[in-house]
């Protein structure tokens, strides 16, 4: 339900018109309330209209959809009016309806008995922070409907992001049309932000609606009702979309395939496609009407509210989100330092720990100018399901290893050559000197006798080249011991290619910058296959060929690869030299650097200064319990950056919705409850893919004691359908990914964060004796695990 500001006249901007709204807003209707509800299932259709006839009385004060004049009209013009008219909007959740969905308030009402998607509500995620009105009669509904109050999304900090003025609802699988649709946003004039499912299965109503509010367009990537998960992610697309047009964006919603039928309410937003290649040309009309809005709109933005806390952004959990935002608040740790310095191959770190942060951070401050080359590349594993599934499926251990490394410096040298010739000041500058220019030239020719040269981003230029190497292999017929795998990856001599790039880096550049992030974006965590390690291990042999070469002609060379910490745990296991691979990890064990990634965030968006203490003084009350907030707080995380933004900021959505000036202790509790549950969501989505039975699993421990011994962890275990044979993997699983830990003799809990994931050390302290399992706080109030 959602209580709302009677609006009378026609929204300066609609997406159905494409400009200011055309209808006449002089039929408006004033009601008291407005029901909104699918036609199906039928029993709870029903059920909302005899208890709309209750409350109405006959005094047409309260109304449904089905009471609308629609003949001849825009549904959806229709049922806006109404909503504009109504003091009050319910809208039916009990099942996902997208037409309701697009229509929705801030606060559905939903018969809880009816579980016909409560599974996929439970997926969809966004939904689950709101109080809803449970229902399973007429008699019921309209009572609650009489008592009840909405939330509102007033108060909340409003921020334009006017140097990423789109935002794009990515899909949970990697499609030929994402693949097209991301580097078509890069080349167009316009930057973009992105919600990505793979990054984030769920996040807040609040934190969307600040997404979508600050944005001047929104881009929805549907699936096609063919795939698996494109019931919870199109549904979601129709929510959020639905919010954009009451927040007069401009929206598109790109179908991949025909659907069988599209709902009625936006199936003129949506834009078709069955050829990818289409989709470039689909996005334009909604690129520039992005742009036509921007200069509707003033150039200074929203204007901030008056109190400190509304002032605040905590910026985006994801760091692909707010890479401006970064520059002012990014936490230079002794990691970075090593990172920046060029001290270290692989940065490794959890998901969420703060790898693409630091990405960013190091390629803002490697040193800029004439001498230095950064090469940043960010490729995304599902590019290589291709490679696996054409080529290395076919070839022996030793084959496989020889195929990628020298996939991996062929690509290198490329990506080099690539960044070279599309910089305009290297053109310019070897027209300047004849030397250089022959180089220039040598380097232009070596290219493109390859056929190196492609359209788009590196996502593109891979999946080119993966495609030309499958067809190379694919005719070549057997591959045998005495096949000469380089000149199938090649296509041809790679030495002009090779001999082009090292003269010119040689005699033009002091440093060269390798920078590679999100190669195992795609891949399920403690899920790697040995085809995934095999890609990681040949890029780090062909870039340390490449390093080999470059230093012998006086060239710096860096190269930092970030992984994930169980991509490391695998790569070490596969490698004979393991550990000879020069690491940073990113485990953050210090809550100082807690404080001041928060710190950092109030001084950049406030006119705020000072030390931490005084500053959260000024948006928070010091204390929960007995216990200091901030550290009561940190303390039910799993101590990574991205856990801590969406933590603090559930409290201060939840302050701001009950109009606090500052965070109350009241208010970080309630806020513990829906972070909680959130994580124990995430927490089964990581583990979904490989372990399914275990992910399952760990809601058995709903209601569990404060401490266990091994036996009642296994009792647990079986009861959530684990075998008997599989316990002791399941308690490492649950003990790796920091969902249970261990609790010694003196008090003290330890977490395989905290141990560099040594489990050794966390089972240690129980088979002597000395410790117990607990389970993290973190997920302890959605589990309502009793305390000791």
């Amino acid at each position: 339900m959602e209580q709302v500001q009677l609006l009378h006249s026609p929204p300066a901007f609609c997406q159905y018109a494409g400009e200011a709204c055309d209808k006449d807003f002089n039929e408006i209707v004033v009601t008291q309330g407005l029901f909104l509800y699918p036609s199906n299932p039928k029993t709870i259709a029903a059920t909302i209209e005899a208890a709309k006839k209750q409350l109405d009385g006959g005094a047409n004060k309260w109304r449904s959809w089905s009471d609308l004049d629609t003949t001849g009209r825009i549904i959806y013009c229709e049922i806006c009016k109404a909503m504009r008219g109504a003091t009050t909007v319910f809208a039916d959740v009990t099942t996902l309806n997208f037409n309701v969905l697009f229509e929705i308030g801030f606060c559905p009402i939903r018969d809880s008995t009816y579980g016909m998607d409560k599974r996929k509500f439970e997926d969809l995620g966004v939904l689950d922070t709101l109080g809803y009105i449970d229902f399973s009669n007429a008699d019921e509904l309209a009572e609650q409907v009489r008592d009840a109050s909405g939330p509102t999304l007033g108060h909340l900090p409003k921020k334009t992001y006017r140097e990423s003025p789109v935002y794009v609802l990515k899909g949970p699988v990697a499609t030929q049309g994402t693949v097209t649709l991301m580097p078509a946003l890069k080349k167009s004039r316009v930057k973009f932000r992105e919600h990505d499912p793979g990054e984030t299965p769920q996040t807040s109503l609040h934190a969307q609606w600040k997404q979508i509010h600050g944005s001047f367009g929104v881009i929805a990537n549907l699936l096609t009702p063919k795939r698996d998960a494109a019931l919870t992610h199109n549904a979601l697309c129709a929510f959020l979309c639905g919010i954009a047009m009451a927040e007069q964006k401009a929206v598109l919603l790109l179908q991949e395939e025909e659907a069988p039928a599209q709902p009625i309410d936006y199936r003129e937003l949506i834009l078709r496609w069955s050829d990818p290649d289409k989709i470039p040309g689909l996005i334009t009309p909604t690129i520039n009407q992005v742009f036509e809005r921007m200069q509707d709109v003033d150039a200074g933005g929203v204007a901030l509210p008056s109190g400190i806390l509304e002032q605040v952004d905590f910026g985006a959990p994801a760091a692909e989100n707010e890479i401006a935002g970064l520059q002012d608040y990014f936490v230079q740790t002794g990691q970075f330092r090593l990172a920046a310095q060029g001290h270290g191959r692989l940065v490794v770190g959890r998901k969420g720990a703060g790898k693409t942060a630091m990405f960013y951070g190091v390629r803002q401050a490697v040193r800029r100018g004439h001498e230095t080359l950064v090469l940043d590349l960010k490729p995304e594993g599902f590019q290589f399901t291709r490679l696996r599934e054409a080529v290395l499926e076919e070839l022996s251990p030793g084959q496989q290893e020889q195929t990628v490394s020298a996939f991996w410096t062929y690509v290198l040298l490329a990506e080099i050559a690539h960044k070279i010739l599309r910089k305009p000041s290297e053109y310019r500058a070897a027209e300047l000197d004849p030397k250089r220019f022959e180089s220039y030239q040598a380097l232009e020719k070596a290219y493109f006798v390859h056929e190196l040269a492609s359209e788009g981003d590196l996502s593109r230029r891979l999946l080119r080249q993966i495609d030309r190497l499958a067809d190379r292999f694919g005719g070549a017929g057997d591959i045998t011991a005495r096949t000469d795998l380089a000149e199938l990856v090649y296509g041809g001599d790679i030495r002009s290619l090779n001999d082009a790039v090292a003269a010119y880096v040689a005699k033009e550049k002091d440093e060269l910058w390798l920078l590679i992030d999100n190669l195992d974006k795609s891949w399920a965590t403690r899920g790697a296959t040995a085809e995934d390690i095999l890609i990681v291990s040949g890029l780090l042999e062909a870039t340390g060929k490449l390093e080999h070469q470059l230093r012998r002609k006086d060239v710096d060379f860096h190269c930092l690869v970030f992984i994930r910490t169980d991509v490391l745990e695998r790569l070490n296991q596969s490698s004979p030299d393991r550990g000879k691979e020069t690491s940073i990890n990113l485990e953050w064990d210090d809550p100082l650097l807690f404080r001041d990634i928060i710190r950092r965030r109030i001084v950049a968006s406030t006119d705020l200064d000072g030390d931490f203490d005084e500053l959260w003084r000024q948006i928070a009350e010091p204390l929960v319990g007995i216990e200091d907030s901030f550290n009561y707080i940190i303390h039910r995380t799993l101590m990574r950056p991205r856990d801590l933004l969406m933590f603090v900021q559930r409290a201060q959505q939840v302050a701001l919705s009950r109009s606090h000036e500052r965070i109350t202790a009241e208010d970080i509790q309630h806020a513990e409850i829906g972070y909680s549950e959130e994580a124990l969501l995430w927490m089964g989505y990581e583990m979904e893919d490989t372990h399914p039975g275990i992910s399952d699993s760990i809601l058995a421990f709903q209601g569990a004691v404060g401490a266990m011994s091994r036996e009642e962890v296994t009792q647990t275990l079986t009861r959530g359908n684990v075998e008997l044979g599989s316990v002791d993997h399941a308690v490492d699983l649950l003990l790796w990914f920091g969902f249970l830990g261990v609790r010694l003799g003196s008090g003290e809990e330890l977490y395989a964060h905290a141990v560099h994931f040594s489990l050794r050390r966390l089972n240690h302290p129980v088979e002597a004796g000395n410790g117990k399992f607990v389970i993290h706080p973190t997920f302890r109030v959605a589990l309502g695990i009793q305390t000791d």
